[in-house]
């Protein structure tokens, strides 16, 4: 018969005090609630606990303390039967001069035994009732006066966790409380406030009211609310002095000068405002039990007047001084964090009370985004856009979201190659001779000097930025009030990225090589998104509908089984038209429209599909494929196609005589390599020799001789010219 777990414990593991410290990590974890049953050994168990809280060295007091600890958690009947001597024992503990490891033990086990029989009357009369007061009046003092911070942290988690269950028990120590609080809150330069220790005494100070009752916990949040918006304002116009005070979004301030140090008030109120708005988080984020006011109209005053300061607004009367000025303006910058993550408080608490206020906010947003900003500094207003259009109702603005889908686009414009290095590199591959390829002969290794940097993404930030953009652009081309032309160049763009993006290495993206794939990711997904329209559409869209539902990254908007869905059971009849729309043409630039043209020169991104036909290998195999053939796309969001052809130019006709003008143009042939995990897509169908659709880049007129480059070896003799205009073979 196998021994007794407990017995083998006792025996082998905490025989003796430096044992049971030794051996207490592996002891803790092998501990179930079934050894704990009705035993000969529980007494023992029982006892070495004791002997162990009660023993004079610290390492043994914490290994008691922890494994009383796990018996409560493992037997709530011993828990119950024993709780009186171990809150005995562990309450002392608080007010000696303990290690730290022993005072987080005693105070893990208070909690846990105050707290896991509140559904027992006569327990929570007997034991809570009396020692919860106690308990919190040293977590009180261990927050306030110990030097250890991690146990500074723990007291205030303990107090953060213990008020809500015991609110009237705390009631007598509200003010208290709130002035540890308040203290911790009060800001600091010119090193700022600890982020740990700001987040803690914050949500202590947020759970708070709860001490007022049922009926008066609205009435302390509220107050709470009001205290802290008037000390934000305060530490916000402390740091406007310099710049003009609009009546309209700024509260009056007082009239008296300041004396103070600038490089002293200027961080202090930078780090007041911090702290600020991580109480109206905390405070927006607390539960009552009965509804309470929100001052929407406040909150939103303040929010705004932290995303509407500027560095170029100037005082126009009174004298300012530089050194003031110069410490404001480099503020500005975390003013505009602050009011961004204001805003996202704002918009995932109150939603749907926040819709009349998204216009304003979406006008000062990108109005930022449209300026000359970090990458840091543009993810904040990023992340403020998605969070504002998110979880308010769709923006029924006639400009904002189409000027805001440009902008986003002119931010995403960095994942294309640029069009003058693809023409530069097709000219040059086109127009080298074989002894200027031998003089532009690199040294082996040479690539090891090179300083330029080619990274698309040459920071995390604008990582973070890129993706950011394209979450944005997600929730922005589901709104009907984007314009058709910029919704088509958006889908466009999506093409080109689809198309480019898979054939790029990662390391020619970003640093980091895991952004490759987040990016492609998303790119897939809403191209996915915007091909579900029809099913003729989704149709065209099974490579795309078999990527997703095999990808490990699945976006929360988009439900891949929802796509197939859509492709094996259409909502909507197929389409009847025999030509789709224009804005589907996605690979021909002829077929762009003059507005859409207008936007994209507007938005400086180049032609997309061009940089394949341009970047042609010159010593690529002619084909005898007499016509130009490019796959036939129904919708914007396909992937690139297999095989790009294009013919090269037919050899002078015998007869000049015979001329043709509907000719079709010719090129070399080009193969693109096929994007990974994609499916084949349909038949290649030919251009009918009559249309007048061709690619703008490859059109050339037929009365224009072209001149074909010849190779330095060769005699100099005169070059007959080449009549593209004729159709003979």
């Amino acid at each position: 018969m196998d021994p007794h777990p407990l017995q083998v414990f006792l025996q082998a593991h905490l025989a003796s005090d430096a044992s049971a410290v030794l051996y207490l990590p592996n002891v803790l974890p092998a501990l179930l609630p079934h050894h704990f049953d009705a035993s000969s050994h529980l007494q023992k168990w029982i006892a070495r606990v004791n002997s162990l809280i009660h023993a004079k060295d610290a390492g043994a007091r914490w290994a008691g303390l922890s494994l009383a600890t796990q018996t409560s958690i493992m037997s709530r009947p011993l828990m119950m039967e024993n709780a009186q001597s171990w809150t005995g024992a562990a309450m002392p503990l608080l007010s000696k001069s303990e290690p730290a490891a022993v005072l987080k033990a005693a105070v893990r086990l208070l909690l846990h035994m105050f707290s896991a029989a509140l559904d027992i009357p006569e327990f929570q009369r007997q034991l809570a009732t009396p020692n919860v007061p106690k308990f919190s009046a040293a977590l009180l003092a261990l927050a306030e006066k110990h030097e250890n911070h991690a146990v500074k942290l723990f007291a205030l988690d303990t107090l953060v966790a213990l008020i809500p269950l015991f609110p009237t028990l705390h009631k007598a120590l509200h003010g208290p409380l709130t002035g540890l609080c308040l203290r911790q809150l009060n800001g600091s330069a010119p090193q700022p406030t600890n982020a740990a220790l700001l987040e803690a005494a914050s949500r202590l100070y947020a759970v708070l009211p709860v001490t007022g009752g049922k009926v008066g916990a609205a009435a302390l949040w509220r107050k709470e609310l009001d205290e802290t918006l008037a000390f934000a304002w305060t530490a916000l116009l402390s740091v406007r002095t310099t710049f003009p005070h609009d009546a309209r979004l700024y509260p009056p301030r007082s009239q008296q000068p300041s004396n103070e140090d600038p490089l002293v008030t200027v961080p202090l109120n930078i780090d007041r405002l911090r702290c600020a708005t991580v109480i109206l988080s905390d405070l927006l984020k607390f539960a009552t039990a009965r509804p309470v006011q929100v001052p929407v109209g406040a909150l939103v005053k303040f929010c705004q007047a932290l995303l509407s300061c500027t560095p170029e607004e100037k005082r126009e009367q009174g004298f300012v001084d530089p050194s003031t000025r110069g410490l404001e303006e480099a503020a500005i910058p975390e003013l505009w964090s602050l009011g961004c993550r204001t805003l996202i408080d704002l918009s995932t608490c109150i939603r749907e009370h926040l819709s009349s206020s998204i216009p304003r906010f979406a006008s000062i947003l990108v109005f930022h985004l449209e300026r000359s900003l970090t990458s840091k500094q543009r993810v904040y207003f990023l992340r403020g856009l998605i969070s504002a259009l998110t979880y308010s109702p769709a923006l029924h603005h006639p400009i904002l979201p189409t000027r805001i889908t440009k902008t986003l686009l002119a931010i995403l414009s960095i994942l294309l190659p640029s069009q003058a290095e693809a023409q530069g590199d097709a000219v040059a591959s086109a127009t080298k001779s074989r002894k200027g390829k031998k003089r532009a002969r690199d040294y082996e290794g040479d690539e090891v000097f090179k300083m330029a940097d080619d990274v698309m993404c040459s920071s995390l930030a604008e990582g973070e930025m890129v993706l950011a953009a394209f979450d944005a652009l997600c929730i922005l081309l589901r709104n009907p009030y984007v314009a058709p032309a910029t919704h088509s160049l958006a889908c466009r763009f999506l093409l080109s990225v689809n198309a480019s993006l898979p054939l790029l290495p990662p390391s020619q993206l970003s640093r980091d090589l895991h952004l490759h794939g987040r990016v492609l990711d998303k790119v897939q997904a809403l191209s996915l998104e915007i091909g579900e329209g029809t099913s003729s559409a989704m149709s065209k869209s099974l490579g795309l509908v078999i990527h997703e539902l095999r990808s490990a990254w699945y976006p929360q908007e988009t439900d891949p089984q929802r796509a197939l869905d859509l492709l094996i059971h259409p909502r909507l009849p197929p389409l009847v038209r025999s030509l789709p729309h224009v804005e589907t043409l996605s690979l021909f630039r002829a077929e762009e429209s003059t507005e859409e043209k207008e936007v994209r020169e507007g938005l400086d991104i180049g032609a997309f599909g061009t940089h394949a036909a341009e970047a042609v290998d010159a010593t690529a195999p002619v084909s005898a494929t007499p016509a130009w053939s490019a796959t036939s796309f129904t919708a914007p969001h396909m992937f690139p196609p297999q095989q790009l052809r294009l013919q090269p130019p037919t050899a002078p006709p015998s007869n000049p005589s015979v001329t043709s003008t509907s000719a079709p143009i010719q090129a070399t042939a080009v193969t693109v390599p096929s994007a990974p995990a994609v499916t084949a897509l349909p038949s290649i169908t030919p251009v009918p020799a009559s249309s007048s659709k061709v690619d703008a880049p490859l059109r050339v007129p037929a009365s224009q001789p072209v001149a074909v480059p010849m190779d330095e070896d060769v005699d100099d003799e005169e070059i007959p010219s080449i009549d593209m205009g004729s159709d003979s073979e």
